[in-house]
């Protein structure tokens, strides 16, 4: 029997999918990310390569 999905757990799987998404299409156009650097209290400009680095570790899948 399938567990269904509570809607706080159908938001975070649609989160992340649209943020994997925004990375790719970043990398498509070779183009970078702003992101807020929250240790220099600003906005930074990473790659899309650096960003999905950063995205799979913190959802956990690894490299």
């Amino acid at each position: 029997m399938k567990k269904r999905l509570s809607l706080h757990e159908k938001a975070l799987l649609a989160m992340r999918e649209g943020v994997r998404e925004a990375i790719e299409r970043h990398k498509k156009q070779k183009l970078p990310l702003a992101v807020w650097d929250w240790k220099a209290q600003k906005v930074a400009f990473i790659s899309p390569e650096a960003a999905l680095r950063k995205y799979k570790k913190e959802v956990g899948l690894g490299n």
